[in-house]
């Protein structure tokens, strides 16, 4: 593990500062930094090539059986008695369902390597060391289970949010009435907006925080998230909604570039695969640099109020 230039201490950190920390942290870490995102990018697009070559055909399929329904409405009936077509359609689908199973299970590997990976790099950097190549791969195979677990007990978490807007919305609608029925409606839809960045910032915080401390995961991982987002939650919030926001952005230039223009489908899929992948996954190594920035400064902060707490009644009490 190498030495480098160890950040100068700032344990309250603003929007601008934090990402002016991530734009130094980055440029302290490019040497793992940028070999891992150009791994992930290839990863990625192999995916994609993949995923495109293989459900080209399925697409095929589905694009017909849309034309016959819309010459002829009554298309779906007729299949009930063409057993061979409904059959082939039977099998299309399941094909489909399976490709895309396998699709996502490679790419939540590659994401779940590229996450624990840049965390780990980033945070080690942050404090004047810097991983080689033995100790990123030793760190990736200690904690690779940990973000699962995390995000599986925040998935549990947000159903169960999900679970009681749906209670709370079905009980307005049958006891609310007139007027105010929309407002408690359009009260209900900016809580769920509001909730929606909040819980991903402290999906992805929590993810962080079972990565870089030990004894931290699941439940545990979320708690001690929730406390060190203390009195910063509408800062994190902020951040996801600057990234989400970027990658609505990405997504439409990205259509705009594929649909605008009359271009053939392996162009389309030249631009998605090296502009939209390219621009994705650097986005994402961004962000997941930037939680690591954010969280280092949480930890700071908090580790300082420890410290006042302990010391200021003793000086008080020498006065």
């Amino acid at each position: 593990m190498e030495s480098i230039s160890k950040p100068q201490s700032q344990s309250s950190l603003g929007l601008l500062g934090i990402f002016r920390e991530t734009f130094k942290a980055t440029g302290r870490n490019k040497k793992l930094l940028v070999p891992i995102l150009l791994l992930v990018f290839l990863s990625i697009s192999q995916l994609d090539l993949a995923h495109n070559y293989i459900l080209a055909p399925l697409d095929e399929h589905y694009e017909n059986l849309e034309l016959q329904l819309a010459r002829n409405p009554r298309t779906c009936d007729d299949l009930g008695y063409d057993f061979p077509t409904c059959r082939a359609t039977i099998d299309n689908t399941l094909e489909y369902f399976l490709f895309q199973a396998i699709f996502l299970a490679f790419s939540s590997i590659v994401l779940l390597v590229f996450f624990v990976a840049t965390v780990s790099s980033t945070y080690e950097a942050y404090n004047a060391k810097a991983l080689g190549p033995k100790e990123m791969l030793s760190k990736i195979r200690t904690s690779w289970t940990k973000p699962i677990i995390t995000s599986f007990y925040m998935i549990l978490i947000t159903l169960g949010i999900v679970l009681l807007v749906f209670i709370s919305s079905l009980t307005a609608k049958i006891f609310v009435v007139n007027s105010w029925s929309h407002v408690y409606f359009g009260g209900i839809n900016v809580l769920i907006l509001v909730w929606y960045f909040y819980v991903a910032a402290l999906w992805i915080f929590s993810v962080v925080v079972s990565v870089l401390e030990e004894g931290f995961v699941g439940v545990k991982a979320i708690g001690r998230a929730a406390e060190l987002m203390s009195g910063k939650r509408l800062q994190a919030s902020i951040l996801m909604i600057f990234f989400t926001f970027s990658y609505v952005v990405i997504d439409q230039m990205n259509e705009v570039l594929t649909t605008s223009y009359d271009i053939s489908r392996s162009t389309q899929w030249a631009i998605t695969i090296c502009f939209t992948n390219g621009l994705n996954s650097s986005l994402t190594l961004f962000m997941f640099v930037l939680f690591t920035v954010f969280y280092h400064e949480r930890k700071t902060s908090h580790e300082e109020k420890e410290v006042k707490g302990l010391y200021i009644p003793i000086a008080a009490g020498e006065a």
